[in-house]
């Protein structure tokens, strides 16, 4: 199955693809160019996302943002779909009082999205991907608003899941509200503001009622999260940039070139220079 909708005029892309015949189209380590939703049904081996080994019990759901580094070399086979879109088909921001899912299911700096599926709810998941499937075989002139309220469905079905597996207790939307905004804000300032008292004071709130907000659902250290975006924001720049590590320290906010890979090498276990020449190697 590989089905597209592209609205040239809009630069509207919507796609459904089984995974095997994704498999075929995708680069190994392309940065990833859509907001995807994958359903995996079935999986031999694993996936690589931004350098790290990422497991998952199928059946389950997986959400992949733009700019990740996605890395099939380790799926020996899978089973399932893949739906894809970009903001000029269906933005989650403008769409985020409807769905909430920016920086929960997209652009979660916290951790990798998957949602596993029991029996029933993978069934749902697989009906709607089929439904959206046939809408294609429609053809009509309403097949755009069909494939977007069908999009809407699964982000919907998905949020509430998200929040019942990764709550620590009962489900508390405003602590989930709390990690959502902080998640866009580390997005947008992570070059410049580095210090949890930092995002505190833009979501007005003290530094410890945060860290206890984002504990109660299931999130640890505020300061982990922003030094490991950094950090991923490096790799990429690494792996995929001809900048030099001192054009790339200065584009994260470090003035000092040595303090900056002293940081990478902490986190990642070695050195720019010799990250960047592992990788090449690898490719």
């Amino acid at each position: 199955m590989n089905n597209t909708y592209f609205n040239q005029q809009l630069n509207a892309h919507f796609s459904i693809q089984s995974l095997g015949e994704y498999q075929k189209s995708c680069g190994l380590t392309d940065p990833h160019k859509w907001f995807s939703i994958f359903l995996v049904n079935q999986l031999d081996g694993y996936l690589l996302v931004d350098d790290g080994d990422f497991r998952i019990q199928s059946p389950a759901v997986l959400f992949i943002t733009p700019g990740q580094i996605l890395s099939l070399e380790k799926v020996n086979s899978w089973s399932g779909f893949v739906v894809s879109f970009n903001s000029e088909f269906y933005c989650i921001e403008y769409h985020d009082s409807e769905i909430s899912c920016k920086g929960l299911l997209f652009v979660n700096n916290y951790r990798m999205v998957s949602i596993a599926l029991d029996e029933q709810q993978s069934q749902v998941f697989n009906n709607t991907m089929l439904e959206i499937a046939r809408e294609f075989e429609a053809q009509d002139e309403l097949l755009a608003e069909m494939l977007k309220n069908l999009l809407k469905n699964l982000l919907i079905r998905s949020n509430r899941l998200f929040k019942q597996q990764c709550s620590v207790g009962e489900v508390d939307d405003s602590n989930f509200e709390i990690v959502r905004k902080l998640s866009s804000l580390i997005e947008m300032h992570f070059r410049t503001h580095k210090q949890v008292e930092d995002y505190a004071g833009m979501l007005k709130m003290s530094a410890s009622s945060l860290t206890k907000k984002l504990q109660k659902a299931g999130i640890d250290s505020p300061s982990l999260i922003i030094r490991e975006r950094i950090i991923t924001e490096a790799k990429r720049l690494l792996m995929y940039s001809d900048k030099s590590i001192k054009e790339i320290a200065d584009f994260l906010g470090y003035d000092d070139q040595y303090y900056f890979s002293r940081l990478f090498s902490n986190s990642a276990g070695i050195s720019p220079r010799s990250y960047r020449k592992n990788y090449q190697l690898a490719s």
